[in-house]
Parts: structure tokens; C-alpha cells; sequence
């Protein structure tokens, strides 16, 4: 059945990333551009789009027994007449199935109310409604750290380091990061009317936009002058494989030798798009994933690329433990199909299905895994990952994040504040004597000479002036692709090969 444009049809992983990574099946675009949904019915009946993994056929649906019903009326009356809060029928329905869904115990499998439909129907499409800024948390504050081209943010005069104080009369003060950028975002053609605080502005700035549907950049390229070019896709949405297409073309106009396709930090997404994005390197017919149905069928999924097709560059995949579901399928396909190597670390290991089923009536949606997935030769990865050819780590301070703001860290504390400090200052090129999470007397000097460096006090105790220069120094390094010890392996890797193809 079509279903309108703003219905949910799955998920995909957000803020959690890979603790909550999934692959979508039994689902796909209609030529109009909506989302298609398949129901159970439809699924088991075989109707569902290639690439959605075979629904499990349950027979009859089994109802509650009046026993069964007769204890939840009992439960919501008990609730409605002798609860001291007040009631919200349509909240306790939702927590009762929510509780159902949780009591199966698998992690993947949610419930997800009607109101809840639009920020995954974005996910999926790969497009949010907006202004185009993205948010930090700092303290109580909400920085404005990048904004989007030609967005309504950037046309407004929203600049970086901006401070949102309020939006439409609301004060952000004591949200969180999520419900913040709730309050930002909002139907397309509504506006946003921001207070903003600028640094070293004399009062607070009114702006007014308009927010547009704008799209999440989930894939990029760049070809280095040694003809290595990078490719990295950051989830697989429905349009990801035309994204991939173009970006290849453009990479192998310039006339790259071999490819390093990054997919570290992909939680995953939909399944048929991963698919897709297989068959431009994988040559059509080869096995790209199989799936296991819970009594052992097995059904491989194969590439749908033209008879010849495949790469005459060699390519090398990015993976760390970020690397989840779908991005596993890829990862792992393509070492199996077409021999390339896997450089970084073992993935994620989330090797299940999940489809999503609108049957309850009201928008809302039950997602429930319906099947594993295996590699084209059979092997499973669920909770074991696929392990990479070499095995590189990152620096440490990859790992650093920000500091507490409104206190001080001092010599002879301890805690995981102050391990986190050493390694910032690693980062900044500044090292610490140790980075055990002591404020050392080493600490101190590190501090100091990094006060000393960015013309700061030299206090030797990490205020909130010096944690803000200390992170940016930091993260700076981190984005550095000369401090990044996996993108240098797969580089190098990447380049032996294509000299041995060349036979130079």
C-alpha cells in the first residue's frame, strides 16, 4: 500500500549510533517519491521489493484471551481510578506496548508512537526540516559549531560560536542537546525566531528564518595528488547509492588509481540502498549477503550491476568499531566479492534484520527483527564483528572529548575529568607524564606550556579560557588526516596495490 509522505516506514540509528544500529528491510520508493511500506501480509505473501529479507510466515495471529484482556482492563482501571497522577490513556496504550516489545528482549525490536514519525521518516530520506546550524552543548549553552551553505541560518547572519539563548520565546536553558535541537527544527515554510548571544557583541541578535527541507550530507570524496581518492559514506539512507555513483564518477574523471571507501562510524540504514551501493563495485550475479530465517531458509541477495562490472582500481574499506549493520554488509562483501582489504578495527558486529510493520492503525509502527544476515559465505558477524586484514588503532586522544565547564581542574586531582584533560593535551601536542587520570606535577607543566603557547596565563590549572583553547587545538589534530594512523595504513595500502596492478 502507499502510505503519505510524512509516515514513518523504519529506522535508523541517531545519536546512539551504534548501540542502537539497524538494517531496514521490506521497504523501498515509489516513482513519485513516496515511501512504500510492505505489511506483513504483503511480505509473507512475497510481495515485498528485492533486497528485503524473507519475513518469518506466523499463520494465524493469536489474540488475547479474555483472561488476558481481562487483566489489562483491570490494570487501566485500577490506574485511572486510583493513581495519584493523572491519566493519559493514549500514553499508557503506548507504554503497553512499548512494554511488550521490550519484554522480547532484543534490543533491535521497538515500538514507535504515530508522533515520534517524522524525525525517522527524515533519517531515512536523508532529510530533516530546519535551518542549517549545527549545535554543541557547552554547560547550559548551545553553540553553533558549522552551518550548511545557502541554509536559512547562513543567509540570516548566523555565525559559528553563536549562542542560542531562546527560540519562538522559548529559553533552551536546562534541555538537552536533543530536546534543544528539537525546539530548532520544525515543519518546513514555520518559522524561527532566535535570540542569539554573539561573542563580543554589545546585546542580544533577533533573527527571524524560515525553515527549508534541507539534506544531510551522508557522502563525500576527495582524490589526493597521488591519485589515492577517499570516499565515505556516514549512513545509507534511500538516495546514498545515487550519492555514491556521482561522487565515483567525479573521482575517477580526475583519474584516481585506487579507492579507500571510509565507513567508519556508519551505524548502517536502509538494506536496499547498502545493496545498491554494492553493485556499482561488486559484478552482477555475485552473492552480497544471505538471509537466515529463524527455521534455516536461506535466501542470498545478489548484485544487480551490469554482467561486467567491477573496478579496474583496487580498494581499500575503512572500518572501526562504529561500523555497524549495513556498513558491515558492505564492508564485508566487498573484501569476499571483489578482494578488497579491510583496514582499522572489528566492527561493530550487528548481523539481524529488522522490518517495520504498520498494522496498529494509527501511524505508529512495530519494528521487529525478522532475520539474520550473513556474509556471502555464509559466515555470521552478529556480536563478533568483521575483523579488518590490518589492525590499526587510533591515538589515543581520538578518544577525548570535551571538558566540564564551571570548574577548574587542579594539581592532585583525580578522575576521569583529568584523564581526559591529559589526553586533550596530548592532542594539542603538549603530553602530559602520564595520562591515568592524576594531575600530576607533569599535568601542571603540560597545562602551562600549552597557556604559554596560546597566550593564555600561565596558571597551570585548566580553567574554562584554557579547556576551550585546549579543545580546539585538539580536535583540530583529530581532524588532521596526517594524525589519522588508519587513513595513513589504508593510504599506504591503497597505493602498493595499485602499483602492483600497474606492474611498476
Amino acid at each position: 500500500m502507499l502510505l503519505r509522505g510524512r509516515t514513518v516506514l523504519g529506522l535508523m540509528a541517531g545519536a546512539a549510533v551504534v548501540a542502537c544500529a539497524l538494517t531496514i528491510g521490506a521497504m523501498s520508493m515509489t516513482k513519485e517519491g513516496s515511501l512504500r511500506l510492505f505489511s506483513g501480509a504483503e511480505a509473507e505473501a512475497g510481495h515485498a521489493p528485492s533486497g528485503a529479507p524473507p519475513a518469518p510466515n506466523t499463520g494465524e495471529g493469536r489474540r488475547l484471551s479474555p483472561t488476558e484482556l481481562a487483566k489489562l482492563n483491570k490494570a487501566l482501571e485500577l490506574i485511572e481510578n486510583k493513581s495519584l497522577q493523572p491519566m493519559n490513556r493514549d500514553r499508557l496504550l503506548d507504554g503497553a506496548i512499548k512494554g511488550m516489545v521490550a519484554a522480547i528482549g532484543d534490543p533491535y525490536s521497538d515500538y514507535i508512537p504515530s508522533k515520534e514519525a517524522d524525525k525517522y521518516t527524515d533519517k531515512l530520506r536523508g532529510t530533516f526540516s530546519g535551518i542549517g546550524a549545527k549545535l554543541d552543548q557547552d554547560g547550559d549553552e548551545f553553540v553553533v559549531t558549522d552551518l550548511m551553505k545557502d541554509s536559512p541560518a547562513e543567509r540570516a547572519g548566523l555565525q559559528t560560536k553563536d549562542v542560542l539563548v531562546s527560540v519562538n520565546g522559548q529559553s533552551l536553558r536546562g534541555l538537552s542537546l536533543g530536546e534543544a535541537i528539537a525546539k530548532v527544527r520544525g515543519p518546513k515554510g514555520t518559522k524561527a525566531k532566535l535570540i542569539v548571544r554573539r561573542p563580543g557583541a554589545d546585546g542580544l541578535l533577533h533573527l527571524e528564518l524560515v525553515r527549508e527541507q534541507l539534506d544531510y550530507k551522508t557522502v563525500g570524496s576527495e582524490l589526493g595528488p597521488d591519485g589515492v581518492g577517499k570516499l565515505w559514506i556516514s549512513s545509507f539512507t534511500f538516495d546514498t547509492a545515487d550519492r555514491v555513483s556521482q561522487e565515483l564518477a567525479k573521482l575517477e574523471a580526475g583519474g584516481m588509481k585506487a579507492l579507500v571507501l571510509d565507513v567508519r562510524h556508519n551505524p548502517g540504514g536502509v538494506l536496499t540502498s547498502v545493496l545498491d551501493v554494492a553493485s556499482l563495485f561488486v559484478p552482477k550475479g555475485k552473492t552480497v549477503v544471505v538471509y537466515a530465517s529463524a527455521d534455516g531458509v536461506q535466501q542470498p541477495e545478489t548484485a544487480k550491476g551490469d554482467p561486467g562490472a567491477g573496478k579496474p582500481y583496487p580498494i581499500v574499506v575503512l572500518i572501526d568499531k562504529g561500523t555497524a549493520s549495513a556498513a558491515e554488509i558492505l564492508a564485508g562483501a566487498l573484501r569476499q566479492t571483489i578482494g578488497a582489504t579491510l583496514v582499522g578495527e572489528t566492527t561493530y558486529g550487528k548481523g539481524t534484520v529488522q522490518i517495520s510493520y504498520e498494522e496498529l492503525g494509527d501511524g505508529s509502527l512495530m519494528k521487529l527483527t525478522v532475520s539474520k544476515w550473513l556474509l556471502p559465505d555464509g559466515t555470521s558477524i552478529d556480536r563478533q564483528g568483521v575483523k579488518p586484514d590490518a589492525a590499526v588503532a587510533q591515538p589515543d586522544y581520538f578518544a577525548a572529548t570535551r571538558l566540564p565547564r564551571g570548574q577548574d581542574l587542579k594539581p592532585d586531582q583525580t578522575g576521569e575529568d583529568v584523564r581526559n584533560l591529559q589526553l586533550l593535551l596530548a592532542g594539542a601536542g603538549c603530553p602530559a607524564d602520564r595520562e591515568d587520570g592524576y594531575y600530576s606535577e607533569g599535568t601542571r607543566d603540560a597545562v602551562a606550556r600549552f597557556q604559554r603557547a596560546a597566550g593564555l596565563p600561565e596558571t597551570g590549572i585548566a580553567d574554562d579560557a584554557t579547556a576551550e583553547r585546549l579543545e580546539a587545538a585538539s580536535f583540530e589534530a583529530v581532524r588532521d588526516p596526517d594524525h589519522d594512523s588508519q587513513w595513513k595504513e589504508a593510504q599506504a595500502r591503497a597505493l602498493q596495490a595499485a602499483a602492483a596492478a600497474s606492474g611498476s
